[in-house]
């Protein structure tokens, strides 16, 4: 008899036609006035929010590794994450690891579990993923995939730790205009170079791009200073032609720029070696 009704059972399910159920008002009667005044002053508590959050963080908790300098990819670091996990009440389980293969060789660490944050009353299930083909490790001289099982296990710990906290804090992915309200300076945060050089732009002897050079100028424009005084700026770092200057004295030079960094015995000395071929030459 039991067998009979199961079967019947199923039968009835299989004819059913799928049906849709929702729940709660339609639109037309919450998109009312009052509520999307209420949506907006939510918009901007959160927007202090996320502010705040990244004011908890400083300039060498982040890293641009964007390719193209000019259009900045920001990612926080785990000492970043770290500082704010006591804010945000953040708290998580012993994560469980696992290492795959990877298919043409080589081999990745999971690093997964839940994280909750009590300030914030959220809960999720983040993973955390790095393999031994990650350029970081590679651009690293004499670093060997079959003795960094170490580093790139705790890489992905770490990738997990920060993919958890920016996630329930909702600060990924900032542009340069969200930093700056914060109080950071886009231009103190470090770029990773993953060319294969195991170089940052700081190490580098490159010379800078023609978008690099155009906003150089474009800095100078702004900050009301003229061909002279970027040459004596330029001396200070030891070039005379603007297109010698290299990447790792880029952003030195474009903060002395903004800041107007020129001495008046500086400016004198510069339009005296100016004049002094001229008088050579009467």
């Amino acid at each position: 008899m039991e067998t009979a009704q199961a079967e019947n059972r199923e039968t009835i399910v299989e004819n059913e036609a799928p049906q849709i159920i929702e729940e709660g008002p339609t639109l037309p009667q919450i998109l009312n006035d009052d509520f999307v005044a209420q949506f907006e002053r939510g918009i901007a508590t959160y927007k202090k929010f996320v502010a705040a959050c990244f004011r908890l963080t400083r300039e060498s908790h982040w890293i641009n590794h964007s390719k193209d300098r000019d259009k900045p990819k920001y990612s926080l670091q785990g000492p970043g994450a770290e500082a704010l996990m006591n804010p945000l009440g953040i708290s998580y389980e012993a994560p469980i690891t696992k290492q795959t293969p990877l298919e043409n060789g080589g081999y990745a660490y999971w690093v997964e579990g839940y994280f909750e944050s009590k300030t914030l009353n959220r809960r999720g299930y983040y993973v955390g993923y790095c393999d031994s083909r990650d350029p970081f490790f590679n651009a690293r001289p004499g670093w060997k995939p079959e003795t960094g099982h170490g580093d790139v296990r705790k890489a992905a710990t770490t990738n997990l730790v920060v993919n958890a906290v920016t996630r329930l804090a909702g600060i990924r992915d900032p542009d340069p205009e969200m930093l700056k309200s914060a109080g950071l300076n886009p231009e103190k945060i470090m770029h990773i170079d993953y060319s294969g050089s195991g170089r940052t732009p700081t190490e580098s002897n490159e010379t800078i791009s023609e978008a690099q050079l155009k906003r150089l100028w474009a800095i100078a424009k702004n900050n009301s200073v003229d061909e002279d005084g970027v040459a004596i700026i330029m001396k200070r770092s030891g070039y005379t032609k603007i297109d010698d200057i290299r990447r790792k004295d880029y952003d030195k030079i474009c903060r002395s720029i903004e800041t107007r960094d020129i001495t008046a015995d500086e400016h004198r000395a510069y339009l005296a070696s100016k004049d002094t071929p001229k008088q050579a030459a009467q």
